[in-house]
């Protein structure tokens, strides 16, 4: 049995979702592809050094990069996955949430974008933010998409939204249709992750079950035993949401769902065949008519959830955002 120390429970537990899926996994899949390089050291709460190379995960601070320079680093890899300064002013954001990120824009963003030598981002338009220095690594789950078995038997048709705090004002958009769709197909569930922020419409319908949102160690473990049908992923078209990542992608292909998504660069960049997932362009009767449409062709929900896990066995996220980190550390010795 493995004893961590304080320290790095302490890491452990409050670790980012960025931190794993652009950093942790693809250094861990490195290393068990043979390459020898050393596992990243923990220095502060969102900041580790690899051999010369920094690293700062989205929320660091500007004396963050001295801390590295007086360990040794020559150079700083700045790992971002949000537009901090869209998100600030975004008002389908929580207020706190909106107070964070346009707090952190107008104070240690700025040094952090300046003294980075490589910026890591999910796609394309947090790209042209960054210019030269960007990076684009696509999210990397440590986890497998499962087979979708789990369509044969269902005695129910098991629809997921998977989104927390940050997705709330897009959730809200479908809320309407959600409970017709409901109310007309007594053989579906609905599950959130929303806790007591789920709308007041939803979270009285008795086919519908509201999580509490986990904490990201927790998710992380949880996310790939849990099976679904369909996965919902609406996003207001604000600047914000279209700088986001393809994560949701991936988790709607971890639970073994079929996915119906707004799409953004990152997603489309990601989705691959058009049978691996259904962009919704238009506004909610669009939502609610391919929602309905999917529930009565179980089989097309089945063949979509399969495309989208050849899909990503196929491209390996795992193991093209290891390869770049490769290069990235290579590259400095």
């Amino acid at each position: 049995m493995i004893r961590l120390s304080p320290k790095a429970l302490r890491e452990y537990f409050n670790r980012m979702p960025t931190t794993d899926l652009y950093l942790l996994n693809p250094l861990a899949e490195l290393r068990r592809q043979g390459a020898n390089i050393p596992p990243p050291r923990y220095i502060a709460p969102n900041v580790y050094l690899i051999a010369k190379t920094g690293v700062i995960v989205r929320y660091g601070q500007a004396k963050d990069i001295h801390r590295l320079k007086r360990e040794g680093a020559k150079r700083i890899v700045y790992i971002v996955d949000d537009d901090f300064v869209a998100g600030g002013t975004d008002p389908g954001l929580p207020e706190r949430y909106r107070l964070k990120l346009r707090t952190f824009a107008e104070s240690d963003w700025e040094t952090l974008r300046a003294a980075a030598d490589i910026v890591i981002v999910p796609g394309s338009v947090l790209a042209e933010i960054y210019g030269a220095k960007a990076r684009i690594l696509p999210p990397a789950w440590d986890r497998p998409p499962p087979s979708t078995e789990h369509f044969a038997a269902a005695k129910h048709i098991d629809i997921v939204h998977l989104g927390t705090g940050s997705h709330r004002g897009d959730l809200a958009s479908i809320v309407a249709p959600l409970c017709e769709i409901l109310d007309r197909y007594p053989k579906v569930r609905l599950t959130l992750f929303t806790g007591v922020n789920a709308p007041s419409l939803l979270r009285s319908h008795h086919h519908v079950h509201i999580r509490h949102p986990l904490s990201w160690w927790r998710y992380k473990r949880g996310l790939p035993k849990m099976r679904f049908h369909l996965a919902l992923y609406p996003l207001a078209p604000t600047a914000f949401n279209n700088a986001r990542s393809a994560n949701k992608l991936y988790e709607h292909a971890l639970v073994g769902a079929a996915s119906l998504m707004s799409p953004n660069p990152a997603l489309r960049a990601a989705a691959g065949p058009e049978a691996a997932v259904r962009f919704i362009e238009g506004g909610v009767e669009d939502w609610e008519a391919k929602i309905e449409a999917h529930l009565t062709q179980p089989d097309t929900m089945r063949r979509q959830a399969e495309a989208a896990r050849a899909h990503i066995y196929a491209t390996d996220p795992l193991a093209y955002s290891a390869l770049q980190w490769r290069d990235i550390l290579v590259s400095q010795t």
